[in-house]
Order: C-alpha cells, then structure tokens, then sequence
C-alpha cells in the first residue's frame, strides 16, 4: 500500500489524524511488511475500519496516538480498544502491550464484520464466573452448554472448571464441522472481562451476555441493542444489493427482428 492511500484512508477513519502519528504507523508497517508480510499495513487499515464501525470516536482516537508509546500488532488493537472504551490510559495499554496482555485478541478479517466479541456468565449452584469469547456467532451457546455439562460429569469437575479446561487455548482447540463447539476460546482474564463488561451496551463493540445456568440446563442471550442495530442494518444493505434489478413498470421487452 503506497504511502498516499494509506494516509488517505487514516484521514476517513481517525477523528483527529495528525501527520506525526500517521507516520510513525506507516513507518511502523513498513517494518513489519518486510518483516511479515507484504499485507500488513492493509490489515492495520482493516482494523481501524473495525474500530472506527464498533467503539466510540474516542476510543479511536486513543488507539491511534498509542503509536507514541508503543506499537500494537493488529491482533491488540481491538483489545487495547475496549480498554481505551472503558477508561484506560496510554500508559497502561502501553504497559499491557509490553506484559503480552493484549496478544492474539481479534484480527478482523474486514471493516465491515459484525463484533464477535460476547461475554459468557456461567451460574452454578452459588458460584458464578463470567469468560469473554471473541468467537461469537461462530458456535451454537446450546451445543457449548451441553459440550461443558458431558464434559464436567466425565471427569468430575464443575461446569465452571469444564468451560475453563475446554476453551482456554485457542490452539488446543480442534475444528469439527459437526460441532462447532470445538471451535470457540473462553479468556479468563479478569481485566478484560472486567473492561467488556464496562463497556457493554456503551457501543457495538461486545455483542452479547451470554448465560449459563447450569442447574436449569438453560442459556440466555441478551443481544446489545447497539449491536443488533448495527448487524441488522449490514444485512438490509446487503441484502438491497444483492437484489437484482426490477424492469420499470410500462417497459416493454424489445423484441427480437424477424429473420427475412
């Protein structure tokens, strides 16, 4: 990506872009480019698109001056963005970004994606543990219910343990296309669940609370109005141009000359 379409894009996508920071960003994706891949400072304009569509123009804004005291992969810039939603400095996502707090978080793979960020709360008995996933809408929450309730009752342990054993590792994780189950992570971090929860319903960023109640065998969704607005306006959009075009109304059909 030439250096021009990359600032021309930041201009559309940051509130108050600044020729400064924009070119520590693209100095910064040059590097990696020759480092990674030659798609990486697309991927940081897909991210941004990402942040610009799900979190407040602050949070934006934030994520974009964090260049100044550190260099996010674009797998940490959702997550230093929920925490800047919430309410953090650029001193401490720097701090987080050095611990590797905010790695492997979310890459969007386009601007316009729905969130798949969603917390998940799992009631039993007294105890209650609340997990984020960034895989929502990718699994079936009844089918992971149950997936938990085999496994705690296999090896004897609580469902709150069996979610924690199950999902804790993206990589651990086989894909099976008859249960997508398989196929999710649970994050434990308390920070971050923490920040999700702050920030739920404050902007489309985190799409659902997810609810476990293992005593009823039940799940609960409560949707974020925010989010469900957003997705269901995507796929009005969608679906208007994937119409085809109607013939006006009186248009007759030409017809074909007779052979002579």
């Amino acid at each position: 990506m030439k250096r021009e379409e990359f600032e021309r894009q930041l201009q559309q996508l940051v509130p108050r872009p600044n020729a400064k920071a924009t070119e520590a960003w693209y100095a910064y994706g040059l590097d990696m480019c020759d480092e990674f891949s030659h798609s990486f400072l697309e991927k940081m304009v897909t991210v941004f698109g990402f942040l610009a569509n799900n979190f407040s123009p602050e949070a934006v804004q934030a994520v974009y001056e964090s260049i100044s005291c550190a260099t996010l992969l674009p797998s940490e810039m959702a997550a230093a963005a929920v925490y800047m939603q919430s309410g953090s400095t650029l001193e401490q996502i720097a701090a987080l970004a050095d611990q590797g707090c905010l790695m492997y978080f979310h890459t969007p793979r386009s601007a316009d994606e729905n969130s798949p960020l969603a917390l998940l709360t799992v009631r039993e008995g007294n105890k209650l543990k609340t997990f984020y996933t960034v895989d929502f809408g990718c699994f079936h929450p009844e089918m992971a219910l149950l997936r938990a309730r085999n496994f705690a009752r296999e090896h004897a342990v609580p469902v709150i343990n069996a979610v924690s054993l199950l999902w804790n590792d993206k990589s651990t994780c086989p894909a099976k296309a008859d249960d997508s189950s398989h196929r999710l992570f649970m994050g434990n971090d308390p920070e971050m669940t923490q920040a999700m929860t702050a920030i739920f319903k404050t902007c489309p960023a985190v799409a659902a609370q997810i609810t476990f109640e293992v005593e009823k065998n039940r799940v609960q969704v409560e949707y974020n109005p925010l989010w469900r607005e957003l997705a269901e306006r995507r796929f009005a959009e969608a679906f208007r141009q994937s119409k085809p075009l109607r013939r006006e109304k009186g248009s007759k059909r030409r017809e074909k000359p007779k052979d002579r």
